[in-house]
């Protein structure tokens, strides 16, 4: 007799458990949407590395006006704008180094996504930027989000996804377990 109830306890925490993480999962997905923001000015155009091309969109977004600055974080200490130049401006076009010259700000500091997050708010701060359209990985998308909501939530972000050519189910998995453990992070602090 006791069976049945411990059962149905069983079943009903199971399916409230399921749901969460249904749920979680949708928001997962949902943060890793473009939007439409052409019709929108940014103050700066933020990069986080991880790939060429995630920088060559970031330069085409300064190419049509997004914004009149590019800051990437988390660039090797040892890597120059003149290194750059090789990935963004391969037929060594004038105009575009001339932009590069003027336009393009590196983040050395940093190192994952928490501390992208700190290197590029504290770059936006010491310049009075508020709003950047941020570029990375749509796997990556998510998490970065996460990280700048919770340690900047005064900036306007919005989330300008590259399709990431290492998507396979085991990636994206790895992803969204980080991007749930973080949360939890930032829900118990």
């Amino acid at each position: 007799m006791r069976f049945k109830p411990l059962l149905l306890v069983f079943f009903l925490s199971s399916f409230l458990l399921i749901s969460l993480l249904l749920k979680d999962y949708l928001d997962f997905l949902s943060l890793s949407d473009r939007q439409d923001y052409s019709q929108n000015n940014f103050d700066v155009i933020v990069v986080l590395t991880g790939g060429p091309n995630r920088i060559n969109e970031g330069f085409k977004l300064l190419e049509n006006n997004f914004s009149k600055k590019v800051f990437i974080s988390g660039v090797n200490p040892i890597v120059k704008k003149v290194d750059l130049k090789k990935i963004i401006n391969k037929n060594d076009d004038p105009e575009k180094n001339s932009l590069i010259d003027c336009c393009l700000y590196l983040g050395k500091k940093a190192t994952n996504t928490k501390s992208n997050a700190i290197e590029v708010i504290n770059w936006m701060s010491i310049n009075n930027l508020n709003s950047a359209i941020l570029v990375t990985s749509n796997i990556h998308m998510p998490r970065s989000i996460l990280e700048f909501q919770n340690n900047a939530n005064h900036i306007r972000i919005a989330p300008w996804p590259v399709s990431s050519d290492s998507l396979n189910w085991k990636n994206f998995l790895m992803e969204y377990l980080r991007f749930s453990l973080i949360r939890i992070r930032y829900l118990i602090l």
